[in-house]
């Protein structure tokens, strides 16, 4: 029996989740597209992401076998979405950005975000027009700005939040909730 307070909505709700702009080399230079729905597993120790198969950047993941995450603060938000919605076959997105590298040297990261993640895929999974990549973490990296205590703050990576089972709007992170103590 369905509640009456209750309406059906199609689709998945989970949301907001924050935008990843996801970075691999593409003909050795390197390349970003948007990600709305991402989900770390294992602790944390893997990501996981859907691709479209006919993405640029699929092309860098398969042949190095490695990619970034790199989490965007709301002020990053035109070029983040510059990157969602061009092609690298169209324009050079390393130019948007200063580019670092880790220790994997072949996963492009993004010095103006607050947070970056170097993987290396770890299994690609094939299901139709899409395939599910996943990527153990080999490092990550934030601005000391964005710690307290020595723990991230969430608040002050201020992340771009993608309502992908709402409005498909772009949200920024509302207040930290604090549990009273019993």
């Amino acid at each position: 029996m369905i509640s009456k307070s209750k309406e059906i909505i199609k689709g998945n709700l989970l949301s907001p989740l924050p935008i990843i702009l996801v970075g691999s080399l593409v003909n050795s230079k390197p390349n970003f597209l948007v990600i709305g729905y991402s989900s770390p597993f294992d602790f944390g120790k893997y990501t996981f992401f859907s691709l479209y198969k006919k993405r640029y950047t699929r092309i860098g993941i398969h042949e190095h076998q490695t990619f970034s995450i790199n989490i965007p603060s709301v002020d990053l938000i035109n070029k983040t979405n510059i990157c969602g919605t061009k092609s690298g076959r169209d324009i050079d997105k390393s130019k948007l950005f200063t580019i670092f590298y880790g220790e994997l040297k072949t996963a492009p990261m993004i010095q103006e975000c607050p947070v970056t993640m170097e993987l290396k895929v770890a299994d690609v999974i094939d299901y139709g027009r899409n395939e599910g990549i996943i990527g153990e973490v080999i490092n990550s990296y934030v601005n000391s700005e964005c710690l307290n205590n020595g723990k991230l703050d969430m608040r002050k990576v201020n992340p771009i939040l993608w309502a992908t089972g709402g409005d498909y709007n772009y949200y920024s992170l509302g207040n930290r909730l604090n549990i009273p103590a019993e």
